[in-house]
């Protein structure tokens, strides 16, 4: 869709699709964006991961995963016994409400709408946004993640890495911070204005 060197008011498409620059400073910081990107690419080292593989073969990671997996199965057993006797409700309530009074039916409506509620709220307590398995995927995967973290950060710095990618997402997992433009791109954003 967008081209992330296209930036708004600085460039105009021609019809053959040739760039048309409107600002000189915006063509130079490109430029020498471009230049120190070319020199200091023969002094890059580049490093990748397969966070995949390395999550399936590291015995902690693997250990970790499966107190996870047996947390979440215990939750959705819980969470099935609970559905199950909602079903239930609501199946004794289709057979009797023919022959039952209003306050039988009014009692279990009640029931019903209770029993719903509950399965509700135990959906979001146990596998909502912030629920349990989140806060037990943390506890048990967060010990794990920042071993791997710095380990990948030892390694790229001790073998001199400027970049480590997580080739399994797409990510960089390690950056020397020398190579961060941020600030420097900016500062030339700003001089422009």
């Amino acid at each position: 869709m967008g081209n992330p060197l296209c930036f708004r008011n600085a460039f105009l498409i021609a019809s053959k699709g040739e760039f048309i620059v409107k600002n000189r400073k915006v063509l130079f910081v490109l430029l020498a964006l471009m230049l120190a990107a070319a020199v200091s690419a023969q002094e890059l080292k580049v490093g990748f991961i397969y966070s995949e593989q390395i999550m399936l073969e590291y015995q902690e990671a693997i250990d970790a995963m499966r107190k996870l997996e047996a947390e979440a199965r215990e939750l959705q057993r819980i969470y099935q016994e609970m559905q199950t006797d909602y079903q239930k409700l609501i199946e004794d309530y289709e057979k009797r409400k023919l022959v039952s009074s209003d306050a039988w039916k009014n009692q279990k409506q009640r029931e019903i709408l209770d029993k719903e509620r509950q399965l509700q709220e135990y959906q979001i307590e146990k596998f909502g946004q912030n629920g349990e398995i989140y806060r037990k995927e943390e506890e048990y995967l967060g010990p794990v993640l920042e071993k791997i973290n710095e380990t990948l950060k030892k390694i790229g710095d001790a073998r001199k890495y400027a970049y480590i990618f997580d080739a399994s997402k797409g990510t960089i997992v390690y950056a020397d911070e020398k190579h961060n433009l941020t600030e420097i791109l900016l500062e030339e954003l700003k001089k422009s204005r």
